[in-house]
This record gives C-alpha cells, structure tokens and sequence, in this order.
C-alpha cells in the first residue's frame, strides 16, 4: 500500500494534470472545437471518430478527462484503504461530488450546444476539482513540521478569493457570450472612450477588465501586508505576480485580436492563481483553528 507521502505526490501530479486539461478546455474554445464531436458521451456515434483539427482537439479533452476522472479513483481507492485520515476521507467525498458535477457540466455543455451557463460553470467546476485535489495532497502531508500562518492573514485573502471567483465567473460569460473584442482598444474600450456602455457585450467586457484591476490591486496589498508571513507571504508574492501576469495577457489578447496562444496562457495563469491563493487561504484558516 503506498505511503502517505507517495499519495501526496500522487494528488500533486493529479493537480498538474487537471491544471493542463484545463488548458486544453480553452484551446478546445479558442479554435471553436466544442461541438466537434456533437453527441456525448460517443462522438458521432463512435468511440474512436474519424479525426480532423477539432474534432481531436474535443475528443483529446474528452480522452484526458477521462484519464483524469480514472487517477482520483485510483488514489483516493489507495488512500482510503490506507488508512487515511478523516479530514482526507471528507475532501476525496467532496472531490468525488465535484467531479460528478464536472463531468455531468461537460455533457450538458454539448447537449445545451455551448450555453453561456454551461461553459461557465464547467470553467468554475474545472477550476474547483484541480482545487480538492490539491487540498487532499496538502491534507495527506499534514504530519510534517511546517510554520504556521498569521491568522490575520485571512483578512486580505479572503476579498481576494472571492474577487478571483468573480472574475472567474466574468471571464466565462466573456468566453461563452464571445465579448473578448467587444472592446477591441486598450487601455480604452471603443473609439477612445473608456465607459461608453455597461450593457450587453460590451458591459460584460468591461466588468470583466475593472475586476481584473481591482483583484489586481488587492493581491498587491495582500502581499505587501503579509511579506513577513513565514507560511503564506511568498504564496501571496506568487500571486500578485501571477495577477500581473494575467493582466498583461488579458492586454496582450485583446491587442493581438485574441490568438490561440495567448488565450492558452490567460486559461493557465487564471488556474495557477485560483490554486496559489486557495492555498493561501487554505493556510490562513487553519492557522485560526
């Protein structure tokens, strides 16, 4: 039976694996794949269809979720046989009912043919099982000596996290309603002007930028408050940094009229963020407990 120690790396690899099938979600969006294969669970009626582009693009997302789906019931079948705590027991549960939600989203995603709300929260869910994964990997290491967090901590992580969600849910609607060019200038919107509407499209596009500033602007401040935080200040530091990253892309995909490339790493900067600050606030709240 692996140890503790080999599952924990077990779930982190399980993680980097979600993260890059999250990835190929969006390259799947960015060259309009998602209904290549127009029938779920088979693809044109077969398990094996005849392939073009897109149609590997979708089935190759299809194939890694399924590898993916596979790994967490192979490790969390090993970590319940060993013995594992119950704090681990209850996240792999939790895990366990994300995943269902997850792969019944992706279905309702081709049933629903791309509806704003399935695409959306199929990225929110996505999102939120590469987070349990990862909490089971840090709860399966918790016996190891490790500096505790400032509780006060969780006063700038806490805004931050639910800003991220925000911005997480305005980024789908932005991805699914195609209002990525609705404002195709930048640092202004259309002709020179800023704000010339908050409806429709355009509206939706710049919620989405004046968020993405003030999740900015906070993760700044967190990190400037916590540097001396000897279990989370660095994770805040990463944070901020890949904040400041994602904004560039988000600037970059908007002046480069939104290229595969850099919607790609807009998708995996936006992941590594949603880990990197629940990991903080992972952090943050036990240390209050």
């Amino acid at each position: 039976m692996p140890s503790q120690r080999a599952l924990a790396r077990g779930f982190a690899a399980l993680v980097a694996l979600i993260e890059s099938l999250i990835v190929l979600g969006a390259m799947v969006r960015a060259h309009s794949a998602g209904l290549a294969c127009p029938d779920w669970p088979l693809c044109f009626g077969e398990l094996v269809p005849e392939m073009n582009l897109r149609v590997a693009f979708e089935y190759s997302h299809r194939v890694v979720a399924g590898s993916v789906a596979l790994c967490f019931a192979g490790l969390s079948l090993a970590a319940w046989r060993g013995g594992a705590s119950r704090r681990v027991r209850r996240l792999i549960l939790v895990g366990a009912l994300v995943l269902a939600t997850q792969i019944l989203l992706g279905a309702l995603t081709v049933w629903k043919l791309l509806a704003s709300w399935t695409v959306t929260s199929h990225l929110l869910t996505g999102n939120a099982f590469a987070l349990c994964a990862l909490y089971v990997a840090c709860a399966l290491r918790e016996g190891e000596p490790r500096p505790t967090a400032t509780p006060s901590a969780l006063r700038w992580l806490a805004p931050a996290a639910l800003l991220l969600l925000l911005q997480m849910i305005l980024g789908g609607l932005v991805s699914s309603g195609y209002a990525g060019l609705a404002c195709p200038e930048w640092p202004t919107c259309n002709g020179g002007v800023w704000f010339p509407t908050w409806r429709g499209a355009v509206g939706l596009h710049l919620l989405h930028r004046s968020n993405g500033y003030l999740l900015l602007l906070v993760l700044c401040a967190a990190a400037l408050a916590l540097r001396r935080d000897p279990r989370v200040g660095h994770a805040a530091a990463l944070a901020a940094g890949l904040a400041v990253a994602q904004v560039a892309a988000g600037i970059a995909n908007v002046r480069l009229g939104i290229p595969v490339e850099i919607t790609g790493l807009h998708s995996l900067l936006a992941a590594l963020l949603v880990l990197t600050v629940g990991w903080s606030v992972r952090e943050s709240w036990l240390a209050r407990t």
